[in-house]
């Protein structure tokens, strides 16, 4: 399913289904007005019992600092659920602001699907 807002697009999809690892991947700027957007599709994959996520940021070209907090949010609340969250092929400069903010060694980061899907199902996520 693909969803949009003026700066961001997001398209979700399950990409296994025992256990369930959904793909979240984002497209464009994601602040402030993508936020809503982001989040019904968290929720809508959660509602299916997802715990482990993969989001792809390829496509990120910015993040602002509420979409830095959802992700942090989310990954604090899966790994508490025995889940996860792997972020896929980011840009340098998404890496840079996650360093500048200091939150890298929070995100498991990789550049492929199947080393994600490898860390989600190990538990380490």
């Amino acid at each position: 399913m693909t969803q949009s807002t003026a700066s961001l697009q997001i398209r979700s999809d399950t990409i296994q289904e025992n256990p369930p690892i959904s793909l979240l991947k984002l497209e464009g700027r994601f602040d402030a007005e993508g936020l809503p957007v982001v989040l019904a599709e968290i929720e809508k994959s959660r509602s299916t019992g997802s715990i482990r996520f993969m989001v792809d940021l390829e496509e990120v070209t910015f993040i602002g600092s509420a979409g830095i907090g959802i992700f942090l949010s989310l990954v604090e609340e899966l790994n508490s659920e025995g889940g996860g969250v792997v972020f896929l092929s980011v840009p340098e400069a998404i890496q840079r602001i996650f360093d500048v903010l200091n939150v890298l060694e929070f995100l498991q980061i990789r550049n492929d699907q199947e080393s994600a899907r490898e860390i989600l199902l190990s538990g380490n996520a």
